[in-house]
């Protein structure tokens, strides 16, 4: 399965610092074809590349980066056995290709039509 991953929009600071991405990953496999959109908040880092400078495999790896996501954020309490606040650890590129290659594997997988009642015939 060939995997295509591709910035569509970026939103910038007025600092000139890339605060919100929007892309899309596609996948193919023989002739079938799937994709999905995201989009991934930035935040701010300790390198700086000017904006005319940047290449969309630079903007890539800053969304691959794993994103550590409160869970309190999420409006949802999740504490731990050890009454801790549990934090969680997104990976958009492994979610983002995991969700197209569903899709094509449903597509692989024969569907199962309205089968013909087995007393009729």
């Amino acid at each position: 399965m060939n995997f295509k991953w591709t910035v569509n929009k970026v939103k910038v600071a007025q600092d000139n610092l890339i605060v919100n991405v929007e892309l899309t990953v596609s996948a193919t496999e023989n002739n079938l074809k799937a994709s999905a959109q995201y989009s991934r908040n930035l935040q701010r880092g300790s390198t700086f590349i000017p904006y005319e400078q940047l290449t969309e495999q630079q903007v890539l790896d800053w969304c691959f980066a794993p994103e550590v996501i409160d869970r309190l954020v999420l409006a949802q309490t999740w504490v731990g056995a050890d009454k801790v606040e549990q934090l969680t650890t997104k990976h958009l590129k492994d979610e983002g290709e995991a969700q197209v290659a569903g899709q094509i594997e449903r597509q692989l997988t024969p569907r199962k039509s309205d089968p013909i009642l087995p007393w009729v015939k």
